[in-house]
């Protein structure tokens, strides 16, 4: 697919959804379950996307320069930092930015596995430790 280094949609809000997104949604289960595994499993995903972020620039800034210089200035890895220190404006109509069929299926998917929630858990609730063990998915 073809790389746009495009200022609108969800880049007006944050330069890195998917980071701010995996870091939402760590600290959500992370809370959630509580446990020292999944505080270190939670931590280094968010790591993962951080490491992504800095070396995803960088590869933008040496492919495409001087053009990924200009959107830099103007979006922000922080969501609304960009808009609140006026780099960057939100048109009367940008709710029409988000009509497209890619944000569409991102919802959809999100809604379903949200939904899907349950049938999670309860998969989950059928595993044991090991799934060899008696009692375990295959003993």
């Amino acid at each position: 697919p073809e790389l746009h280094l495009w200022g609108t949609g969800v880049a007006r809000i944050t330069r890195h959804p998917q980071f701010v997104g995996q870091t939402l949604w760590s600290a959500a289960h992370g809370a959630w379950l509580g446990t020292s595994v999944t505080a270190v499993t939670m931590l280094l995903l968010v790591a993962h996307h951080a490491f992504s972020v800095v070396h995803g620039d960088a590869r933008l800034r040496a492919k495409h320069g001087d053009r990924f210089d200009e959107l830099e200035a103007t979006t922000s890895v922080v969501p609304f930092a960009a808009i609140l220190e006026g780099r960057q404006q939100l048109p009367d109509d940008y709710w029409k930015e988000w009509l497209r069929g890619p944000y569409l299926v991102i919802l959809v998917a999100t809604l379903g596995a949200y939904f899907a929630h349950p049938y999670f858990q309860a998969f989950a609730a059928i595993l044991s430790t090991t799934p060899l063990e008696p009692g375990g998915l295959l003993g």
